[in-house]
């Protein structure tokens, strides 16, 4: 188990299902645990923290059994989904069901007990350990239902606390050899950023610009909102593009 989001590169993440959104809120909690500079902050974040996680374990179990409402009575409900299906039991008793049992029962606590003296100011490890457990406990079930898990369950970085000096987006222009960036047939690629547009690429009249349009949001380092394509003046394809910070 590793908290890493302050060593690695950070990519924009492109947030596709309500579960991966739910997951990156749990994640972005977690950062804030670990950069709270109080201990009722900490102990907030951590609290949310595994109350995000535990929901998106929640979710998908359901995606995986394919049913509804296994979280009302989690225990009891995956039980029966898992016999109704016919599979193998899970084993409460030892290994990562056991870890889920024990991570469920301090959920409870801060949700519908009250926050403990032992718990009013929780560590920042308590929220890596949610993480850890409810990551590990969504990719069983998904393999146990003889599906595979989703790719965002693998996701473990957030920047946290963000400064908005660190995302600039420069200003420079790639313009191809020979093109007049004012011929009413010259391509033009252009991001949004802080709603803002900005023209990226001027294209000879003709370039494919689907190709540029994906490289532009595989290549950006920053959380932009939408990618276009013109034909000088006149719109040719806009993706509204949801990712986490734009």
């Amino acid at each position: 188990m590793s908290f890493i989001t302050r060593s690695m590169e950070f990519q924009p993440k492109l947030v596709d299902t309500f579960h991966y959104h739910l997951w990156t809120d749990a994640l972005h909690m977690r950062a804030l645990a670990h950069q709270a500079r109080n201990r009722w902050d900490r102990g907030t974040y951590v609290r949310f923290t595994l109350i995000a996680a535990w929901t998106t374990l929640e979710m998908a179990c359901d995606e995986a059994l394919e049913t509804n409402g296994i979280g009302r009575r989690f225990q009891d409900n995956l039980k029966e989904e898992v016999a109704g299906k016919n599979l193998p039991k899970l084993n409460w008793s030892q290994g990562i069901w056991q870890e889920v049992s024990a991570l469920q029962k301090l959920r409870i606590e801060f949700v519908h007990q009250g926050i403990s003296d032992r718990n009013r100011f929780a560590e920042a490890k308590q929220a890596d350990a949610a993480i850890d457990v409810c990551r590990r406990a969504i990719k069983a079930i998904y393999v146990h239902a003889g599906q595979v898990p989703p790719e965002w369950v693998d996701d473990n970085s957030d920047r946290g606390f963000q400064e908005e000096s660190r995302f600039g987006v420069g200003n420079l222009i790639s313009t191809g050899p020979g093109v007049d960036p004012n011929d009413p047939d010259t391509i033009r690629i252009a991001l949004v950023y802080k709603d803002e547009e900005r023209i990226t690429q001027h294209c000879e009249a003709g370039t494919d610009y689907k190709p540029l349009l994906d490289e532009l949001i595989r290549k950006t380092r920053v959380p932009i909102s939408a990618v276009r394509a013109y034909r000088g003046n006149d719109l040719l394809e806009e993706r509204e593009l949801l990712m986490r910070g734009n």
